[in-house]
């Protein structure tokens, strides 16, 4: 730590918080180590003190602390990030919202809620859907990862192709700056949908990860849920054929909800996984959802149909709730289906979450699959395909030193393909420890005024150090 000792700083806390709030035992901390990385699994960068606020008013005491004793400090939602992004890389304090979880106004006239950064995805999208309303991005950490986490990394999902990333739906937020005065951005009392009102400071700490101030209030905006969905499954013998497919559907004016695509491997480990789904043999299988009316819907799904069929050598589709779960069940059961793929082995998120253009998907695929048969490594590939979001699911044994070597060889190749290709290192899981070694060769010069923003902002280098900007 920067300058004092763990039990100074911890006594500072207990100074100027209730005693609950401030955690400082050495096993307690254990787990604050840890999110999803295998970055952190090796690292093993515990805290030296974890506060668990309750109020903004909390929040600003522990950074004044930090301040004065030139602490680092480290917000954290539920952990689920797999770049090290809330993992304290140099000590410090970690401020965990585990108690910060409120939704605190669901305003449907006006499209938009005010909530805390701690509270859920899937329970705020439960909350929602008792008023008709959904919130589009749609992390497969849903049920986990939370809503702070979530606009600190601009998170999304399968359904970004339609509805956009996380960043579209944040309209403004509360944040404590580095010297723990508190602003907010978006307009103090807006309720507006849009603004051209000044520099949108609100982007700015979108996807900032925690490196430019810790968001304490989020105004999120939220969007009517489509009455009904239907999906379309089809199987192509040329993994390029997929890209033309899409392209058929946008010729024809259509943009889907999602359009997701599992790669050979992937289809040939669902199939062992879940033999029952019936998951049809491919290079490529993709599952298309549309949304809308009821009589949008069916009239879509079929049009949908009829496109892709022309390029896909098997076509299907669902229209009832149960036979569309059963479609999805292909892609939401990849997790379990990389496991049972290779059982002595242990999958690693590392090079996971590559962007790419949308023509350039089968070419990064398939230069994938040899880099990672050059260097003997498993691999499972599948993704979000609308939007080029193209995930590799590794797989090791983690105490065979050298088998860890090569993966992190062939995460370093992904990585240095993304960019190669035109596309971007990370997609939608964020920057933190893991990718900051490439933002210089993915932004250039830009890098330059993105540390001289984190300069400005934070320049005691106390917020989150060690993430996105270098060493």
């Amino acid at each position: 730590m920067a300058l004092q000792t763990r039990p100074a700083i911890a006594e500072r806390l207990r100074g100027v918080l209730p005693g609950d709030r401030v955690i400082d035992d050495p096993a307690t901390l254990e787990p604050y180590a840890y999110d999803a990385s295998f970055w952190s699994l090796r690292m093993q960068r515990r805290p030296d003190v974890v506060v668990v606020p309750q109020s903004t008013a909390e929040v600003v005491a522990t950074m004044r602390v930090a301040a004065e004793t030139g602490t680092p400090i480290v917000p954290r939602g539920a952990g689920t990030g797999q770049t090290g992004g809330a993992v304290a890389a140099r000590g410090g304090i970690v401020v965990s919202f585990a108690r910060m979880r409120k939704i605190l106004e669901i305003d449907r006239p006006n499209l938009q809620a005010v909530v805390e950064p701690g509270l859920v995805f899937a329970d705020f999208q439960l909350a929602l859907a008792d008023r008709g309303l959904f919130f589009p991005p749609d992390p497969g950490s849903g049920r986990a990862c939370t809503l702070g986490g979530m606009v600190a990394n601009n998170a999304s999902g399968p359904h970004a192709v339609r509805w956009g990333t996380t960043s579209a739906y944040v309209l403004g937020a509360e944040v404590v700056l580095a010297d723990g005065s508190v602003i907010v951005t978006g307009g103090e009392h807006s309720k507006a949908l849009k603004s051209s009102s000044g520099i949108d400071l609100t982007k700015v700490f979108v996807g900032s990860e925690g490196t430019l101030g810790i968001l304490t209030r989020l105004r999120l905006r939220v969007q009517p849920k489509p009455a009904a969905r239907a999906v379309c499954l089809a199987a192509y013998a040329s993994i390029d054929d997929t890209v033309l497919s899409l392209d058929d559907l946008f010729a024809a004016g259509i943009l889907p909800s999602t359009a997701e695509l599992l790669d050979r491997s992937a289809v040939e480990a669902i199939q062992r996984y879940r033999p029952e789904l019936g998951l049809p043999d491919g290079e490529a299988v993709l599952i298309i959802e549309v949304e809308g009316t009821p009589d949008y819907v069916a009239s879509a799904v079929r049009y949908v149909d009829g496109i892709v069929r022309k390029r896909a050598s098997v076509t299907r589709f669902a229209e009832s709730e149960a036979e569309i779960q059963q479609l999805w069940a292909a892609r939401s059961g990849m997790a379990a289906a990389s496991a049972l793929a290779h059982p002595d082995k242990h999958r690693i998120f590392a090079g996971e979450d590559l962007a790419v253009p949308l023509s350039e998907i089968p070419r990064t695929i398939r230069t994938a699959r040899e880099m990672a048969t050059e260097l003997g490594i498993a691999v499972i590939f599948y993704g979000h395909f609308g939007d080029g979001n193209v995930h590799s699911a590794i797989l090791i044994d983690p105490a065979d030193p050298d088998e860890v070597t090569r993966a992190d060889e062939l995460a370093d190749r992904l990585h240095r393909l993304a960019v190669e290709v035109g596309g971007t290192v990370t997609g939608e899981h964020g920057t933190g420890a893991v990718r900051q070694q490439y933002m210089r060769l993915e932004h250039g010069a830009a890098l330059d005024v993105m540390k001289r923003v984190k300069d400005t902002l934070d320049p005691k280098g106390i917020l989150n150090p060690g993430k996105i900007y270098g060493t």
